[in-house]
């Protein structure tokens, strides 16, 4: 089987990774898979199985049982496990605090790397994949590495947009949510498993001063520069 291209995208909490990864791959017609939803559905699945968060092996013998009935649907960004939905679940409070507690976990991540490159090597074109450690351990030999960022203080303006916001509303509300994402940032850059880098290799596309559309623009033209898209 010839490979999909394949083009790994990683950033800092806010960034936009998923939903830049989403409209080019809806524009070029490629597969997009979101890592994220992947462990936050491996998180809800094992508090549906009653096992403890922190038991790595109960975890990593669950996935190794699982794995081959997870499904990610790339023209719908959907997650499937058999024939259940997980995606209405992904959002919720439970399935962030799950999937933060199965990440950090080294043999958890390690045990998820075939599931990611099944999901992915799936593709008909080519994929688009965002989340931690893709361009350095789940498909250091991707086509293309993209380190996706902003400012501190976009990044925050941008999640209170998404929190129903607008641009010069509650300083306070803006003020707790930069606090936040600076926490975020801090223990995703400081943590054993799969910290937050940039590659050697990776292309630093800063959307500080772009718009949503031109980043997508700036992320396509990269490609085109590769001869990943037309």
């Amino acid at each position: 089987m010839v490979r999909p291209k394949i083009v790994a995208v990683d950033g800092p909490a806010g960034s936009g990774k998923s939903s830049l990864c989403a409209q080019v791959s809806q524009r070029l017609g490629w597969s997009y898979i979101n890592t994220g939803a992947l462990y936050r559905g491996v998180g809800l699945l094992a508090m549906a199985h009653n096992i403890d968060l922190e038991d790595v092996p109960a975890l990593v013998a669950m996935i190794d049982g699982c794995g081959m009935y997870l499904r990610w649907d790339s023209d719908r960004c959907e997650l499937w496990f058999k024939d259940k939905n997980l995606t209405p679940q992904l959002n919720s409070e439970q399935a962030g605090y799950a999937a933060s507690k199965v990440a950090k976990q080294e043999q958890v991540r390690a045990s998820l790397l075939p599931v990611q490159r099944q999901l992915t090597l799936a593709a008909k074109v080519g994929a688009l994949v965002d989340g931690r450690d893709i361009g350095t351990v789940v498909f250091p030999d991707a086509d293309l590495k993209v380190f996706l960022t902003a400012s501190l203080e976009e990044r925050s303006r941008r999640r209170m947009q998404q929190l129903g916001g607008v641009d010069g509303g509650d300083a306070e509300t803006l003020g707790n949510i930069q606090l936040g994402i600076a926490r975020r940032d801090e223990r995703d850059q400081g943590r054993k498993a799969a910290p937050l880098k940039q590659a050697e290799d990776a292309v630093l596309i800063d959307t500080s001063k772009l718009s949503f559309a031109e980043s997508a623009d700036a992320l396509i033209e990269l490609m085109r520069q590769r001869g990943l898209a037309p």
